[in-house]
C-alpha cells in the first residue's frame, strides 16, 4: 500500500515504471480496478453493475452491428455475471466481451472501440477522485488484450470530456443524474402536443448516459442540448438510482490549477430542443408499455406497482397463475414478469404456455426467483424464460429490466 497520491499522478507513475498488474483504488464502497500491462492501460472497470455499463456500450455498438440482438446481449451477461471480481482475475464482463469476439457476434476492431468507450467512463469517474491510497495486484493470468492505451492520452481525452460536463454547472453534477419533466405548461409552450408526449416517454427515469443510449446521441453533447431547460425549471432532475449515488460529483476539481471551462450552451432553446425532440420522435411509441405480473403475493405485486409509479407503464398484477395465460392474452403485455414458486401452476410451466402461444414468441419474459443454483436457471432457459431476477429486488433492478428490455 502506498501513500495517497492524485489519480493523475497514480497512472503516471505506473506508465512511467512499465507496470505489470492491476492499480485497485478503493473509495467508500467502490472499487476501482485498472490493468496495465507494461505501463500501458489495458482495461479500467469499477465495481458499480459492470454489466448494465456493458449494457449500454452493446446497445450503441448494437446500432451498426445487427449481430448483438438483446439475446446475444443478455445470454452474455448471464455466461458471466455471477462470477467475483477480483483484481487478479479477469474482470467478468471482460470475459463477456471475449465470449462476444470468440463466438464472432463482434469482430476485433469492435471489441477494441469497446475496451476503450468502457475503460473512459470509468476513468472519467477515477479521475474525479480525491487523493487516494492504492495497491498494485499481480495479474498473471492470460487474458486477451484487445489494445494497449497511452496513458498520458486517454487521460487527457477524460479530462476534456469531464471539463465540458463541469460546465454544465451547477444544475448537472453527474451523467448519471435522471432528467424529467417538472413544468408541463412551460414545455407546451416550446412543443406541439404530439411531441409533449413523447418527450414525457422518454423522461421516465432515465440517466443521461441511457438516454444518451436509447437516442443514440452522444450523452453529454445531449445534455448541453438540456441544460437551457434545466437551468429555467422546465425540465427537473432526479439523484443518480442507487447504486450511481456511490460514484463522485462532477464538482469535484480535476486539479486545483485547471479552471471549471465556459462552454457555450446555445440560447434558442426551440432549436437545439427541437433537434433532441426529432430523435425521441423516432425513438418512442406511441403508448404506455404494458407490464403483466405474476405473483401469488399481493404484497409482491403491490411492491412491484409500487417501484413502477411515475415510469410510464402500466402495471397489470395477476395472481391467479391458473387464469394467468387468459389474462396475458387479453392484456398483450411487453413485459412478463414471472414468479416461479405459485401453486397449483408454477412459473415453468406457466412460461412453458406463454411462449407455446403464437403471441409471445418474443415477449421478454423474466422468471422473478430466489432461487440463484445453476441447475434453476438452467430450469428457466429449457422453459422459454428471456431473463431472471432474484428475489428480493429493489427498485433499480426493477427499473434495469425496463431499460434493457422495453426501451
Amino acid at each position: 500500500m502506498e501513500a495517497k497520491q492524485k489519480p493523475t499522478d497514480i497512472l503516471e507513475k505506473l506508465a512511467g515504471s512499465l507496470a505489470d498488474g492491476c492499480l485497485k483504488v478503493s473509495q467508500g464502497s467502490v472499487n476501482y480496478l485498472i490493468y496495465f500491462k507494461q505501463g500501458k492501460l489495458t482495461y479500467a472497470t469499477h465495481s458499480i453493475d459492470p454489466f448494465e455499463r456493458l449494457e449500454r456500450h452493446l446497445r450503441r455498438l448494437s446500432n451498426q452491428n445487427s449481430n448483438l440482438t438483446s439475446a446475444v446481449r443478455t445470454q452474455g451477461r448471464l455466461n458471466f455475471e455471477n462470477e467475483p471480481t477480483k483484481p487478479e482475475k479477469i474482470p467478468p464482463e471482460y470475459k463477456s466481451i471475449c465470449w462476444l469476439v470468440g463466438e464472432k457476434y463482434i469482430n476485433q476492431r469492435e471489441a477494441e472501440d469497446l475496451v476503450k468507450s468502457l475503460s473512459k467512463e470509468v476513468l472519467e469517474n477515477y479521475l474525479l477522485l480525491p487523493e487516494s491510497a492504492y495497491t498494485l495486484v499481480a495479474n498473471d493470468v492470460y487474458y486477451t488484450i484487445f489494445c494497449h492505451f497511452n496513458v498520458g492520452m486517454i487521460v487527457e481525452e477524460c479530462k476534456k470530456a469531464l471539463q465540458g460536463w463541469q460546465a454544465l454547472g451547477p444544475e448537472i453534477c453527474s451523467p448519471y443524474q435522471r432528467p424529467f419533466c417538472a413544468n408541463l405548461a412551460q414545455l407546451k409552450q416550446k412543443l406541439p402536443p404530439e411531441q409533449q408526449n413523447k418527450f414525457s416517454k422518454i423522461l421516465i427515469g432515465f440517466s443521461f448516459r441511457q438516454l444518451g443510449v436509447l437516442l443514440n446521441q452522444d450523452e453529454l453533447s445531449l445534455a448541453q442540448s438540456l441544460q437551457p431547460l434545466i437551468a429555467e425549471g422546465t425540465i427537473g432532475l432526479r439523484d443518480p438510482q442507487s447504486p450511481f449515488d456511490q460514484l463522485p460529483k462532477l464538482s469535484n476539481k480535476l486539479t486545483e490549477q485547471e479552471p471549471k471551462p465556459k462552454i457555450e450552451v446555445k440560447t434558442e432553446v426551440k432549436r437545439d430542443f427541437g433537434n433532441v425532440s426529432n430523435k425521441i420522435e423516432t425513438a418512442t411509441p406511441q403508448s404506455k408499455y404494458k407490464i403483466a405480473c405474476v405473483d401469488d403475493s399481493p404484497t409482491i405485486l403491490k411492491e412491484m406497482k409500487r417501484f413502477l409509479v411515475g415510469h410510464e407503464v402500466e402495471v397489470f398484477p395477476i395472481t391467479d397463475s391458473v387464469k394467468a395465460l387468459m389474462e396475458i392474452i387479453r392484456i398483450k403485455p411487453d413485459l412478463i414478469l414471472l414468479d416461479v414458486g405459485m401453486p397449483k401452476v408454477d412459473g415453468y410451466k406457466l412460461c412453458r404456455m406463454i411462449r407455446n402461444h403464437s403471441l409471445f414468441k418474443t415477449t421478454p419474459i423474466v422468471m422473478v426467483t430466489g432461487n440463484t443454483g445453476m441447475v434453476d436457471r438452467a430450469k428457466a432457459k429449457m422453459a422459454g424464460c428471456t431473463d431472471y431476477m432474484t428475489k428480493p429486488f429493489s427498485q433499480p433492478e426493477l427499473l434495469k429490466m425496463v431499460f434493457r428490455y422495453l426501451t
